[in-house]
């Protein structure tokens, strides 16, 4: 009997985040997660660890479950406008 994976693949949570209205994008310069609306390409979220309340870094940075979980707070903090951020434009260097 084939043993269930622990962990999530990026396509199957940019999936889940598609299937939802939104779009999760993995941000290279700084090396986060942030979820976007589809509908209003401006709105925006971190995409937050549950236990540690820090922003995911890394795919195997959770478990299913705790992806699920990171995934559906994103996803109501982007459904109400007052915790989305608008996208700004910086010239600030990440590093």
């Amino acid at each position: 009997m084939p043993r269930e994976n622990k962990y999530l693949k990026l396509e199957e949570l940019e999936a889940y985040a598609f299937a939802a209205g939104a779009e999760l994008e993995f941000y290279s310069p700084t090396g986060v997660f942030t979820m976007r609306d589809r509908q209003d390409k401006n709105t925006w979220v971190w995409v937050i660890n549950p236990y540690t309340k820090q922003r995911v870094m890394k795919v195997r940075e959770l478990d299913k479950t705790s992806w699920l979980i990171a995934l559906d707070d994103a996803l109501s903090r982007l459904k109400s406008a007052d915790e989305a951020l608008p996208q700004v434009k910086s010239n600030k260097n990440f590093s």
